[in-house]
């Protein structure tokens, strides 16, 4: 920057405003702080305005601001030479950085800095006293901003825990309530594509299939959902003007417990006001509230739904969804996927399974195979067999009192307790044995605190499984009858003439296949299913 010549300055008048630093709309506002300066100028007929920069809702913490970043390209091409604020509170709100530009970065390039109601202006120089109070009011600028964070921060985990949204957008599904915005409601025909998407998933599509579906029956993305009921919102996952449903998207739904009417959140979080970066949380330390909202999905489908992300879900090119047993079916002797195997025979095509493990000659000595045919049958008569017996459970339960069967969940769960308090006595007293071996020598010190914290270590483990336990009787005393709700979901099947995906997903865990003679199904609710027979007995 050349010297200044004939007195004349060419400025940038610098305006700044954000709700999150605490500014008071009224007397900070964007009007108010040019109707100051331009004020200023009457009476200052030696600068000239060049621009007026503008970064309203940025905050004062962090400098990168597009219009502060567009001054200061002006400083450094020489179209201006001095800088007018309000205050220093709007040229920023980190000392460090704030003093660094007024007390260096300016100077240096010969560029008049104004501060009006601060009374700070460089051109007529600095005496010891200004020189002193300017870092001092970067300070309290700084802290100022500091304990407006502190106290954000507070107040939006409050609304976090009493389960209030605090989101900007709703998730595709739902809408704030007109009433209270910090409360969603299902936007009935978003969530009526979540439970199809759902639906479909269940059923055996793949997230691609699923896309493609939607794409091809002109469903509009989340994104241009929101966008049709004039909501501005910019996603970071868009990448095309013309958006298009995609398989991450579709499973970033298929993952989002929110459609349960859980709300969780505060899983990120910034080290401190001045670090804009976002670091993941734990997920143990997540804020979860359950029923906070109404649900679009059950808890049951949902789980369904994590449960084929679990299993293979590879789909064949030329099908539109998986195979019915896909994932489901397992090796007896390895735990490998049983894979399907198709072998030409006069013309005609059979199918069998066996051991992918074997077939690719991994190690597995199952070569045994099975006509998927007959394996299919053999799985539905064993399927309805399972479901008449629950079904018999069920109508012997109506003929009893419920309230007896939670108190004998009860007395089990307090059996559990016992043994594992006893277990909790043993390892007490292996510490105080290992503690006297110590002191006779006969183990070392390093040996001591290793077995000391290991049997700590143990103690650790049993201790919170009796308070998981403890938290399941009382459960069982608030609950009252609810506990063989699990049966309603096999009953619903009941008289079912073909398996289908969804029955096999809602209904069995794994089957394991030995031989053709030895085949195992391994059914949900298994040990709730046991805990009832052994209570009808």
């Amino acid at each position: 920057m050349s010297t200044n010549l004939n007195n004349i300055y060419i400025a940038d008048a610098y305006y700044r405003l954000s709700r999150e630093d605490g500014d008071k709309a009224e007397s900070d506002s964007i009007v108010n702080q040019k109707a100051l300066v331009k004020e200023f100028l009457k009476v200052h007929p030696d600068i000239h305005i060049h621009e007026e920069k503008v970064d309203d809702g940025y905050t004062g913490v962090n400098f990168e601001r597009p219009a502060f970043q567009a001054m200061l390209e002006d400083i450094k091409s020489g179209k201006v030479n001095c800088v007018i604020v309000k205050d220093l509170s709007r040229f920023g709100r980190n000392y460090i950085e704030a003093g660094r530009y007024i007390e260096k970065i300016f100077p240096y390039l010969g560029v008049r800095f104004i501060a009006i109601n601060d009374n700070i202006d460089t051109a007529s120089g600095l005496n010891a006293s200004e020189e002193i109070l300017i870092p001092f009011k970067n300070l309290i600028n700084d802290a100022y901003c500091r304990d407006i964070s502190i106290k954000v921060r507070s107040h939006l985990d409050i609304k976090r825990k009493n389960g209030q949204y605090i989101g900007s957008f709703a998730p595709y599904g739902y809408k704030k309530s007109p009433e209270n915005k910090n409360q969603l409601i299902i936007d009935e025909p978003a969530a009526d594509i979540v439970r199809r998407i759902f639906q479909w998933k269940i059923e055996g599509m793949s997230g691609t299939r699923i896309a493609n579906k939607l794409n091809e029956l002109g469903i509009p993305t989340p994104i241009e959902y929101k966008h049709m009921n004039g909501e501005k919102l910019q996603c970071s996952f868009q990448k095309k003007a013309d958006a298009k449903w995609m398989a991450n998207g579709v499973n970033r739904i298929l993952r989002n417990e929110i459609y349960t009417g859980v709300l969780l959140q505060g899983k990120t979080y910034s080290p401190n006001y001045k670090v804009r970066k976002r670091i993941k949380k734990d997920e143990k330390d997540w804020i979860r509230c359950e029923d906070s909202h109404e649900a679009i999905i059950s808890k049951e489908d949902f789980q369904l739904v994590k449960d084929c992300f679990q299993t293979d879900t590879r789909v064949a090119p030329d099908e539109q969804s998986l195979y019915l047993f896909s994932g489901i079916v397992k090796c007896g002797w390895c735990g490998g996927n049983m894979t399907r195997k198709t072998i030409p025979i006069n013309g005609k095509k059979y199918i069998y399974l066996v051991c992918i493990e074997n077939k690719n000659k991994n190690g597995c000595k199952n070569n045994k195979t099975i006509s998927l045919e007959k394996f299919e049958k053999i799985i539905l008569k064993i399927i309805n067999l399972h479901i008449e017996n629950v079904f018999e459970l069920d109508q012997m339960m109506k003929t009893m009192k419920r309230i007896p069967y939670n108190s004998y969940l009860s007395e089990k769960l307090q059996n559990a307790i016992q043994e594992k308090e006893t277990q909790i006595d043993k390892k007490r007293q292996y510490i105080h044995d290992v503690y006297e071996d110590y002191k006779e020598g006969i183990v070392n010190k390093e040996e001591y605190l290793e077995l000391k914290e290991a049997f700590r270590s143990g103690i650790n483990t049993l201790e919170s499984e009796i308070s998981a336990l403890n938290e399941e009787i009382r459960k069982l005393s608030v609950e009252k009858a609810d506990r063989i709700q699990w049966i309603e979901q096999f009953i619903h099947c009941r008289g079912f003439q073909e398996l289908s995906r969804e029955l096999l997903l809602r209904l069995v865990e794994e089957i394991r296949i030995f031989d053709k003679d030895r085949i195992e199904v391994i059914f949900k609710f298994q040990e709730e299913y046991e805990d009832l027979r052994n209570f009808t007995l």
